[in-house]
């Protein structure tokens, strides 16, 4: 797989063998005016970074109109995948859906990591994602790195990682912005947040409610959250920020459409909070962050038609706190080197009956890790290389290296290498919960091979990014039988190859289009994850008008654990039209599944055909 990646970098250099521009940096503002910092803690330009991400702004999230992120990520990063169930909200537990999976990576099984502000953010007894959580009305931007990011963050990124930077005003002032919204099957929706801003202080504050009926029997969903964030700049140099931010949402299961579940529900609650300490200084950058999460899950399992009513529910507490202490310093021109110490702190409590089931008594695990990340700028190269080494309380010590090289081979175009290590060490439940518990598993591990063409055409008007990479996973956890033990054990192994393709195009001042692709091949079938997906989408601004269409594509996705050969293929049409009728009020109208289509991403659990959406935006 090396040779395949440096035999294409070869002949991708020899396409664009035009000599490069002495002073790059000017040429990566003038065509991508877009900085990250996932995957360097630092800002970097993304031109340069020799891995793949992807940026979602705010604008782009906004005009989603959903109180959930993950729809707006879906159609915007090629190779993310997530599983629905309903008109709204995800839930928990088992049918519950909200599977994000990266590359044929499960943030459900722990195997893709989800940060708020570069902090991680599951719940720490079963190792999940809890898409519910992830919430548009927090979001200013979002970063995904497309493939392992482990040496920055550790354990779960092993097909990528997910960062939600919340909200953060870039002007001085007050400003309230509010939407309402309703629609189909009850469908009601409303936020409002008020940014305040001077020089050296900001503080932002948000409350959002979403509720629907569901299409279906007994798949109700309603949620309410809460976000405060406040920062002050204590010198030019110091500043310090803290966050809170809550959910609970409740949603019904209604179970499978032949098989009809009742009582089936999940009440969830979330707490997420930070606080950090920044300095920025014209050589050296750094901060120390500390955060705390906590979550309080009660769920009823239900009965189908002839059956009694639970005895008792399942009820669960889950708890993540940690310490991220880094500094970046420029040793000399073009050089950065950013070191940094992680600990993490996790662990939770599981029971049914309070007296004779508890699954998970007050378990807690750590993890203590070093990490040092290098980058050099030589002409049109940038270098990148690091190493992390991972401590776990019950594993030792784990080596985590990864390398590339980025090459501005030709005004506007850009070709990066990359190779990084993954890892996952067992989660509480998968060590010590149920029958197939085994407290003997070791850390899984994956390799990830990127190589990714960068170019701007029409004087930058039109933008392209191809990405082909090679995944190898090992000592996957897996149920399996060995020496006669039904149990967990590290048997399992997987070779992923994609494709992955995405392009922006201003076509007019007021006209624009967005398309992605990705293509994903894998050795060993994993539900919530399409052989393609493509989606592609058109914005037209004329005078106080603005028309949206999309479409989403999805073919060969498998949908059913027991029977691989079940999958879905379908198209989604959606619509937006709004009109900004006063300076400070828009109003719109949307529509989704406007084919009226007859698809499911979950065996059992069809989708709603058509439905519809209006509303109201107020900025102020």
């Amino acid at each position: 797989m090396r040779m395949f990646l440096l035999t294409i970098a070869a002949f991708a250099s020899a396409m664009v063998a035009k000599a490069a521009p002495e002073e790059p940096e000017k040429e990566i503002t003038d065509t991508l005016k877009t900085s990250v910092v996932t995957g360097t803690r630092i800002e970097m330009d993304r031109f340069r970074l020799p891995a793949p991400v992807s940026v979602i702004g705010r604008s782009t999230i906004e005009n989603s109109d959903e109180s959930a992120l993950m729809p707006s990520l879906m159609e915007e990063v090629p190779g993310l995948f997530v599983t629905s169930r309903t008109v709204t909200g995800y839930g928990v537990s088992t049918n519950a859906a909200g599977g994000i999976y990266l590359r044929g990576f499960g943030a459900g099984n722990g195997r893709t990591l989800i940060l708020i502000d570069g902090h991680p953010q599951y719940m720490s007894i079963y190792g999940h994602a809890v898409a519910d959580e992830y919430l548009s009305d927090l979001a200013e931007r979002v970063e995904v790195t497309r493939g392992a990011a482990s040496v920055i963050y550790g354990s779960n990124a092993m097909g990528g990682a997910i960062n939600i930077l919340t909200r953060q005003p870039d002007f001085t002032g007050n400003r309230i912005n509010a939407k309402v919204m309703g629609g189909s099957y009850g469908l009601f929706r409303a936020s409002a947040t008020d940014q305040y801003a001077t020089d050296r202080f900001y503080i932002v504050a948000n409350a959002g409610y979403n509720r629907s009926d569901g299409h279906r029997p007994n798949s109700a969903f309603r949620s309410a959250n809460g976000l405060l964030k406040a920062s002050y700049k204590i010198s030019d140099a110091w500043k310090v920020s803290a966050e809170g931010n809550i959910l609970n949402a409740y949603s019904e299961n209604p179970g499978k459409e032949d098989s009809p579940l009742l009582d089936g529900n999940a009440d969830i609650t979330r707490l997420m909070s930070w606080i950090s300490l920044e300095n920025h200084y014209d050589r050296t950058d750094g901060g120390l962050n500390l955060y705390f999460n906590r979550g309080n899950h009660i769920i009823n399992d239900g009965y189908f038609a002839g059956g009694s009513p639970k005895e008792y529910l399942f009820h669960s507490t889950d708890w993540q706190g940690g310490v991220n202490l880094f500094q970046a310093v420029k040793l000399f021109k073009g050089n950065s080197v950013t070191g940094g110490i992680d600990m993490k702190y996790y662990g939770g409590d599981a029971y049914r009956n309070p007296v004779t089931e508890y699954y998970a008594d007050h378990k807690k695990l750590h993890e203590e890790a070093a990490y040092i990340l290098a980058q050099q700028f030589a002409g049109p190269f940038t270098f990148d290389a690091g190493v992390r080494v991972e401590n776990h309380s019950l594993y030792g010590v784990e080596w985590v290296p990864q390398a590339g090289v980025s090459w501005l081979a030709a005004p506007g175009t850009s070709i990066k290498l990359s190779a990084s290590k993954g890892f996952r060490t067992p989660n509480l439940r998968e060590l010590y919960m149920y029958g197939v518990a085994n407290e003997n598993l070791e850390p899984e591990e994956a390799w990830s091979y990127d190589l990714t063409l960068s170019k701007r055409w029409l004087e930058g008007r039109l933008n392209t990014e191809l990405s082909l990479y090679h995944t190898d996973g090992s000592n996957i956890v897996e149920v399996g039988v060995v020496d006669g033990w039904r149990a967990n054990h590290n048997i399992g192994a997987f070779h992923n190859n994609g494709i992955e393709f995405c392009a922006s195009w201003q076509a007019l001042d007021n006209l624009k289009f967005n398309a992605n692709y990705s293509y994903l091949h894998m050795s060993k079938i994993y539900t919530g994850a399409p052989g393609h997906k493509a989606y592609v989408s058109g914005t037209w601004n004329f005078g106080d008008f603005c028309l949206n269409v999309g479409a989403m594509g999805i073919k060969d996705l498998h949908i059913s654990d027991s029977d691989s050969t079940i999958t879905s293929d379908y198209v989604d049409l959606k619509c937006r039209f709004s009109w900004q009728a006063t300076s400070w009020m828009s109003l719109f109208v949307r529509g989704e599944n406007l084919l009226n289509k007859t698809y499911s991403t979950m065996d059992g659990f069809p989708m709603p055909g058509a439905t519809f959406l209006g509303g109201v935006s107020i900025s102020l």
